[in-house]
């Protein structure tokens, strides 16, 4: 369990917040897919953009039409000042707005799922079911290892980034693909949102959220089935309210890339129905 941690840590670790915004373009994402009765929004992880998403959406077509969010300063949308996972999740909101998607599942992968679940908790009645791939509720590192974060970050950037997603498939070539991705960010962008973590802990505002939640664990954060419950207890999900649990075997952190149609045959099911229990 100390092992895991520590590599979630290593993972999601962050070091000092950041403020301000500016208005920023709609994200070139913008654009709908599919022709659902249902509404998706997709939101990547930090250091990733809306293409992570191209191989996963055309299974979920039939059931939903999605939209993916992209964050400033990743791939084709324009960067703002200083971007935090409170400030992308208000641009959230407006996207939404913006787009006329009334009552969607929302959708966040890592750091992407802190900005889905900042908004599903601001805006309850804008959500209708929360799903988070490979993300937490709070900050995991401890304040040495933010402080060493924030150091390697303002000196070494570039190997710092690439030291954190050359590990996070087992699959040469989609290391390959997240690693080029994550090295191409805008990177005043990354440091911003990914330094903004370093205070994010919403446990305690997890008990009052009403909107259905599943969370989806990849083999690499949840090695077996026996110890789930134990590491989302561990990560910060012990206050949810409405829980649900789904591990996927056989993938990395990046999972829309190792098992696309899995995994939007596991988004269908909870975002239609919410019928996951807790898997233990």
């Amino acid at each position: 369990m100390k092992r895991l941690l520590m590599l979630l840590a290593a993972v999601l670790l962050a070091a000092a917040p950041a403020t301000a915004q500016t208005d920023a373009p709609i994200p070139r994402s913008a654009a709908a897919e599919g022709n659902g009765e249902f509404e998706m929004v997709l939101v990547h992880g930090l250091g990733s953009n809306a293409d992570v998403w191209t191989d996963m959406r055309p299974y979920l077509g039939k059931v939903f039409t999605t939209w993916a969010f992209e964050l400033s300063g990743h791939g084709a949308t324009q960067p703002v000042l200083d971007p935090t996972v409170e400030s992308e999740a208000l641009r959230l909101a407006e996207f939404l707005e913006a787009e006329g998607i009334t009552y969607p599942t929302v959708v966040g992968h890592g750091i992407g799922g802190m900005v889905a679940l900042r908004f599903a908790l601001d805006h309850p009645h804008l959500c209708h079911r929360l799903i988070l791939l490979d993300s937490v509720p709070r900050q995991l590192g401890t304040d040495d290892e933010k402080a060493a974060t924030a150091t390697r970050l303002a000196e070494d950037y570039n190997r710092f980034v690439y030291s954190r997603y050359a590990r996070l498939s087992s699959k040469p070539d989609i290391t390959e693909r997240i690693v080029d991705t994550a090295l191409r960010t805008h990177e005043p962008s990354f440091t911003s949102v990914f330094m903004s973590t370093m205070d994010f802990d919403v446990t305690e505002e997890l008990n009052g959220l009403s909107v259905p939640m599943l969370i989806v664990g990849s083999e690499m954060m949840f090695p077996s089935n026996e110890d789930s419950h134990a590491i989302l207890e561990a990560v910060g999900f012990g206050h949810a309210r409405a829980l649900s649990f789904k591990r996927l075997a056989l993938a990395g952190h990046f999972v829309m890339l190792e098992r696309p149609v899995y995994l939007a045959s596991v988004l269908m099911a909870f975002g239609v129905t919410a019928e996951y229990e807790f898997e233990h």
